[in-house]
């Protein structure tokens, strides 16, 4: 106010001393016309941004048309290496399968020419009488090098069956035709026919190799032989797995062709044919020096490979099947082609990507492969796209010693008109920025005499003289008035703060006095072994409007309050005072014979002089001791959870009377619970199931019940307390407390 006054005197000496002279005496000169003389000086530096942005835009041209042509040799690159591999994988997959055609030819023609040999051998069976008896002589030493039958017997062969042998003799007449097929086609390197009795008519150059070393013949066990086994099993023709001769170390195909009679089978007619001579044939398939060919059998054996060593190499130690390979991906691919597929994949194989054409060879159930690596397949690609760099190269190059020179005279230019513009800037910029100055220092100084009276300003403000005659007056006349009332408006402040800190103070001191009010000394009673209680609040602002309280009206009898007052802050922490003390006076009257009859005192005390409608929520429980009977009423407050031992929490829904200070003369019923040994009483305000997270959603009954029956073990309540506020807090998360939280639980020992 006094301050208010002093600014009103000041105002008056400024109207009658004068001291702030009229501008409008002064030949004034707009700040616009010392900005246009300004802007006349900035040309230089217009010009110089426009040099940037020149330098700027031919940086720019030169980097678009250096990004152009990379993605146009881009382009170029991935589309001749997708045109050239295309066309490379194409070619791949027609000559694999003109290969595999040719490999199969090859099978067809031995699987043919053994079918013929069996149709000869059923007729031979089926029409003895036809048929004459040949001689078949034993291996002779002296036939090597000659295609000669010879008759060889397992060990189990019984050689007195006069049957067995009068059949082999039969089937002797078929000799010149198993010599014939042996000599004509080249892929065969020997052919039989075995009875399943142990005699086999075998024809083949090498007789020599069926004795021992004292020239006896070696017995030959056909019948366990896998061309033999298979044919027999299948009932069809067998092309067995590539196995070793029974005679010597070479590789061979064979293949098995059952002669069955109603049913019965009586022979099998076998062949084979040399796997070398199978390479000999791929050998002369191979496309070029970066390919190579391999032969996968239907289990997934390597049959033959071009490949010395990895995952698709061939050698006697190693013959394992590649589907039981760890690269899944090339286990995939096997099983692919197997199942008689065709085509070109890329794959990774020995840790390198290839690609791979397929064919099938449809009579073995085998397939063809002939792979190539990535790189050797995209080498003609890659070198087209290289010239290509070569000549976008040289054309860049180019480009960036154009975008230079044009550069270096852009900046010469700049630097010149910079000078210039620097030389006229500094005429004109000291004459501009003078009064300016001297209206900062001037507000320097007053700052720093913030503190100065007030009656003493005009003293201190004429003494300055920025009568410039332009808009910096006018901004040193305002200033003036807008310093004088700053000083007044810090003074108000002030005083405003002081009187804050001085209330908060207050209110510090009343939520002090508030949680005084309250229990707080834990075990409450530790004279008494039969129960333990614990009890907390937690305001949601300075001071709250829950209570709990808890006394002994005798020895035998402990009460137990808690309340919610309506409305929040100082004035539900008064009546909460006055309704926390009329409460406990009443009970320890000792005049009423219940909880409800001294809710129904408290009652009307509350609603005398109630002419703000204040009213609270409370919870009364009067406890027998010795026994655990509980009587208790309720106005208007939340229902309790009881856990009986070794159970969980429900709610105890008693019967509800209206909150306290709201209507007058009104009757509270009672409420009778026996609590036995371990039985837990828990008591709370709306603040629990009421707490609310930032998504606007309820803590809820069900949470808090979910929450007390996870607790419910637990040795001390001042735990189960935390453990409780925990789970509200987990759910509230950032979000502000909404309302006051108050809990108190009971635990009858009996």
């Amino acid at each position: 106010m006094q301050d208010n006054i002093k600014l009103e005197e000041l105002n008056k000496r400024i109207s009658e001393e004068g001291w702030l002279k009229d501008s409008g005496s002064h030949k004034k000169r707009g700040l616009k016309i010392k900005v246009f003389i300004m802007g006349v000086s900035l040309v230089a530096a217009a010009v110089l941004i426009f040099a940037i942005l020149g330098v700027v835009q031919f940086v720019s041209f030169a980097t678009i048309i250096a990004d152009s042509a990379s993605e146009q040799d881009k382009v170029i690159a991935d589309t001749m290496t997708d045109t050239m591999r295309d066309v490379s994988t194409g070619t791949f997959q027609k000559y694999v399968e003109s290969d595999a055609e040719i490999i199969d030819n090859e099978f067809r023609n031995m699987k043919h020419t053994m079918e013929l040999l069996a149709v000869n051998v059923q007729d031979v069976m089926e029409h003895p009488e036809n048929y004459g008896e040949t001689e078949v002589l034993r291996p002779e030493q002296a036939e090597k090098g000659k295609c000669v039958g010879q008759l060889l017997f397992s060990r189990n062969a019984d050689r007195s069956d006069k049957d067995m042998l009068k059949m082999i003799r039969q089937i002797g007449n078929l000799q010149p035709g198993m010599r014939n097929i042996v000599e004509k086609y080249e892929t065969m390197n020997d052919c039989l026919i075995a009875l399943p009795e142990g005699a086999t008519l075998y024809m083949d150059r090498h007789p020599e190799q069926k004795l021992d070393e004292d020239g006896n013949a070696i017995y030959f066990e056909a019948q366990r032989r896998p061309y033999y086994v298979g044919a027999a099993l299948n009932g069809t023709t067998f092309f067995a797995p590539t196995n070793y001769d029974y005679f010597n170390d070479s590789m061979e195909v064979m293949i098995g062709v059952p002669v069955f009679i109603n049913g019965e089978l009586k022979a099998v007619c076998g062949g084979s044919r040399l796997l070398s001579d199978m390479e000999e044939m791929i050998e002369k398939m191979d496309l070029s020096a970066d390919s190579y060919i391999c032969l996968i059998n239907e289990t997934g054996n390597v049959v033959y490979s071009q490949m010395k060593t990895g995952e698709l190499s061939i050698n006697k130690s190693n013959r394992g099947s590649v589907l039981n390979s760890s690269n899944i991906e090339l286990v995939e691919f096997i099983e692919n082609a197997l199942h008689g597929g065709k085509g070109c994949e890329k794959l990774t194989v020995n840790d390198e990507p290839v690609y791979i054409a397929y064919a099938p060879l449809k009579t073995v159930g085998w397939t063809l492969l002939l792979g190539i690596s990535e790189e050797a397949l995209e080498k003609p690609a890659n070198a087209l796209v290289s010239q290509v760099d070569d000549i976008t190269d040289k054309a860049m190059a180019a480009n960036d010693r154009m975008a230079k020179r044009a550069q270096y005279v852009i900046i010469l230019i700049a630097i010149v008109l910079v000078f210039l513009s620097m030389i006229v800037s500094f005429k004109h910029s000291e004459r501009l920025v003078r009064p300016i100055l001297q209206l900062k220092d001037a507000g320097i100084k007053f700052i720093e005499r913030e503190g100065m009276m007030l009656e003493h300003a005009p003293d201190y403000f004429g003494k300055l003289d920025l009568y410039t005659g332009d808009e910096i007056e006018d901004l040193w006349v305002t200033m003036q008035d807008l310093e004088i009332n700053i000083v007044t408006t810090v003074r108000s402040l002030q005083r405003v703060t002081a009187e804050k800190e001085r209330i908060d103070t207050e209110l510090s001191v009343a939520t002090k006095i508030q949680s005084d009010m309250l229990p707080k000394l834990f075990p409450a009673f530790p004279e008494k072994s039969e129960f333990d209680i614990y009890s907390t609040m937690d305001p949601a602002k300075e001071v709250g409007g829950d209570f709990y309280d808890f006394f002994l009206i005798d020895d035998d009898h402990l009460a137990v309050v808690i309340a919610d007052v309506s409305g929040k802050g100082v004035p539900a922490a008064l009546f909460m005072v006055i309704a926390k003390t009329i409460i406990k006076n009443v009970t320890l009257s000792g005049q009423f014979a219940g909880p409800g009859e001294i809710l129904y005192d408290v009652n009307n005390r509350l609603c005398e002089g109630n002419d703000e409608d204040m009213f609270v929520t409370v919870w009364l429980g009067i406890m027998t001791i010795s026994t655990g009977h509980l009587v208790s009423a309720s106005g208007g407050h939340e229902y309790p959870a009881i856990c009986p031992e070794g159970g969980s929490f429900t709610l105890v829904k008693d019967i509800h009377g209206p909150g306290l200070g709201t209507f007058e003369d009104v009757d509270f019923e009672e409420c009778t619970l026996d609590l036995n040994k371990g039985d837990l009483l828990f008591l709370y305000t709306d603040g629990i199931p009421e707490a609310t997270n930032a998504d606007e959603e309820l803590f809820g009954i069900d949470r808090m019940l979910e929450a007390l029956n996870k607790i419910k073990d637990e040795e001390s309540l001042e735990t189960m307390h935390k453990r409780i506020r925990g789970y509200v807090n987990e759910f509230v998360g950032e979000a502000p407390q909404f309302d006051d939280l108050t809990m108190t639980i009971l635990r009858y020992k009996g």
